[in-house]
């Protein structure tokens, strides 16, 4: 998934989805890499992510976010 993420969103994403912590970001994508299938990849965002750090269904970044992730696994 790295890979899929330019430098552009990937900044996009650490500041406005992981509070501009990037240590949290890159834990966040090894552990997202590290799940076999969308499913589980998809409940840990949910409850890790989601939860935990307030992100809103309706926000563009995550929804971005959330078809890279689904892309990663098709």
């Amino acid at each position: 998934m790295r890979k899929a993420i330019g430098i552009n969103d990937r900044f996009v994403f650490i500041n406005e989805l992981f509070r501009g912590d990037e240590s949290m970001y890159e834990r966040c994508i090894k552990t997202i890499n590290s799940f076999n299938i969308y499913a589980e990849a998809e409940y840990w965002i949910s409850r890790e992510l989601k939860v935990k750090l307030g992100w809103d269904n309706n926000n563009p970044t995550v929804q971005q976010f959330d078809q890279l992730v689904k892309r990663r696994f098709s």
